[in-house]
């Protein structure tokens, strides 16, 4: 299924553009706002192809498809009238509880400054890697570009969340970011490095504060800005507005966020990342655990954007952040539970393995909704694992006082980032979150199996393995021809295997021979189509020509009926090609398995350009 096949199930599924008030997305989760949840078929929406899971959380009707989200999401906004910059109607808003709507109102804030975030984060961590191997010199040339790479966006924070706290509460996004820049403005950052704590204004005390990594106080102004700035827009007369709005609300609204908002959201800020670090402080290793251990829960649930602003805090305050290290572990562990079941399953369910080790590696490497949605949530040992081998390691981490030193994504290669006091608790901490969650799962294999379905009752001899080779099932050719891939066949309905997995024949021959032993299944009363299904179970379609049901049988000679059985190379029809192609139609010969869905996997022949009737077209993995 291509990402805007997707893209329309999804709307469709969801009850059309017109049950959508809005939609935003993260790294991994498509989030909507909805008039009515009962709409959507989530249970349909969750068998699509590419879905790894839905969630309801804080209003939210999050649909999670891991790294395809923003090519998705791009073909949503080409096929519907929805916009990126619009803010929810939200009918049920009346519904939620205010702590619902204080989480949604930070992910839906901090979420749109992600990509930066991510990326910045993925360089500083090289950075100290480069730095921490000694390949390159602090201070150097080199050194400088990449550090400006990494530190750009956090160190003007507060203009990225000023254009997405705007967005949210449906102000100006200029006026925002202007608002964003008296809190930075070089005035405040001069009394900081003089060491001076305030100036005074008509008796206004204006305190210096450092506001370039905050993220309360600039979202606490533009939301008192709102209100002032849709007071002036709506009584200024429209001719003039453009003029006396903006100026009147800078009037009003620099002083009062220099002088007290800002300060309250700082001061808040603060004592929220003490009090964080007082909790931990006062049993990190009861504190790590709970944290490490609960991790997995806030990504189910969303609530860990909201966790992100206290890390951003607890780095705004002290410079590094301790919660950071335990949610490392934790990411750890979410990475080392579809390794294990890799392991595990490679021998049972190949898709299943596959998809656990493409998401153990975007684990290893900090994208962990993959794993969690797609592998994790489905096993409930991997669940308890996860838990368990995270919470251990973040309170080992936790005892020997482990920090993350920058905003980073935790990641193997942000490892450097953590270089610092308390770096013994992630080197024993990472192994051991890894060695935990994976041993568990292992140990406990039989029942993984017994939870994917799996027969664990037969021993695995030899003679059993011999076995497992002959689950590959052979299709044979049921003509001479060319091959040709299913998807440059002119027709939608098998170039994007709607009917099912296979390949297309070019003829050059005219008779058509089975390519199983089975029955006859279906014949069309215009014979350009014949279904059998093979001993094994196999259903195989048998097309020849496209769109020459409008032939009405006219050039065709059957030789079978419904419901016989047939052996392999029994002759089932032939057709006069060169009459089928002087009508404009297409004489192709679609091969397809209809019940591909039964089985681990389809290959169609690709090692052959020419086939004839006793050539292998199709291999089948049981």
């Amino acid at each position: 299924m291509t990402n805007k096949d997707l893209a329309v199930e999804i709307i469709r599924k969801v009850g059309t553009e017109k049950n959508i008030n809005s939609l935003t997305h993260c790294v991994t989760r498509l989030r909507f706002i909805l008039e009515d949840e009962d709409l959507a078929d989530t249970k349909s929406i969750e068998k699509l192809d590419g879905v790894l899971g839905v969630q309801k959380k804080g209003g939210q009707y999050q649909v999670i498809l891991g790294g395809k989200v923003n090519k998705v999401y791009q073909e949503i906004m080409k096929m519907t009238s929805l916009s990126s910059e619009s803010s929810a109607k939200n009918s049920n808003e009346k519904k939620k509880s205010i702590v619902s709507r204080v989480l949604e109102t930070l992910s839906s804030i901090l979420i749109p400054s992600l990509p930066p975030i991510i990326g910045g984060g993925m360089i500083k961590g090289f950075l100290y890697m480069f730095w921490g191997f000694g390949w390159i010199e602090m201070g150097s040339d080199i050194f400088n570009i990449i550090n400006i790479m990494s530190d750009c966006m956090f160190y003007f924070y507060p203009f990225l969340l000023a254009v997405s706290a705007a967005k949210r509460f449906n102000t100006n996004a200029y006026m925002a970011v202007g608002l964003a820049g008296a809190m930075m403005h070089p005035t405040i950052y001069e009394g900081i490095n003089a060491g001076l704590e305030s100036f005074k204004v008509f008796g206004i005390t204006i305190p210096y504060l450092d506001y370039n990594a905050s993220v309360l106080p600039i979202i606490l102004c533009v939301w008192i800005m709102s209100y002032i700035y849709r007071f002036f827009e709506d009584r200024i007369p429209e001719i003039v507005s453009v003029i006396f709005t903006p100026m009147l609300t800078l009037v009003i609204m620099v002083p009062l966020a220099l002088a007290g908002i800002a300060p309250i959201g700082y001061y808040i800020g603060e004592y929220i990342a003490v009090g964080a670090q007082a909790l931990i402080d006062f049993s990190p290793m009861v504190a790590g655990f709970v944290i490490g251990a609960l991790r997995p829960l806030t990504v189910f649930t969303g609530t860990h954007h909201a966790v992100r602003a206290v890390v951003s805090q607890q780095l705004a305050t002290y410079g590094y952040t301790t919660i950071g290290a335990m949610n490392y572990m934790s990411t750890m562990a979410q990475a080392a539970a579809p390794l294990a079941l890799y392991f595990v399953l490679k021998k049972h369910n190949k898709k299943m393995a596959d998809l656990s080790f493409s998401s153990a590696i975007s684990g290893f490497l900090g994208v962990t909704e993959p794993g969690l949605y797609g592998v994790i949530v489905k096993y409930k040992v991997a669940f308890i694992a996860t838990t368990i081998g995270g919470g251990i390691g973040a309170a080992i981490a936790a005892s020997f006082g482990a920090a993350e030193y920058g905003m980073v994504m935790s990641s193997l290669v942000t490892i450097p980032a953590t270089i610092g006091n308390g770096f013994m608790g992630i080197v024993i901490g990472l192994p051991v979150s890894v060695i935990v969650t994976m041993a568990i799962i292992l140990t406990m294999k039989q029942k993984v199996l017994q939870e994917d379905g799996q027969d664990q009752t037969v021993e695995i001899t030899e003679e059993n393995l011999a076995n497992e080779n002959e689950r590959l099932i052979e299709i044979n050719s049921p003509i001479r021809g060319t091959l040709k891939p299913l998807k440059d066949v002119n027709d939608e309905t098998f170039s994007k295997e709607l009917v099912g997995k296979g390949i297309a024949v070019i003829p050059s021959s005219n008779a058509i021979f089975s390519p199983v032993n089975g029955v006859i299944t279906t014949l069309f009363p215009t014979l350009h189509a014949i279904g059998i299904k093979a001993d094994d179970g196999v259903e195989i379609l048998i097309h020849v020509g496209l769109d020459t049901v409008s032939l009405d049988g006219k050039g065709y000679k059957c030789f079978v009926k419904q419901q016989e059985r047939v052996k392999k190379g029994q002759k089932l029809l032939t057709f006069d090609k060169e009459y089928i192609e002087n009508q404009g139609l297409s004489s192709d010969v679609i091969v397809v398995v209809t019940n591909h869905e039964d089985y681990l996997d389809v290959f169609p022949n690709t090692k052959k350009n020419d086939v004839c009737e006793s050539d292998n077209l199709i291999q089948i993995i049981a």
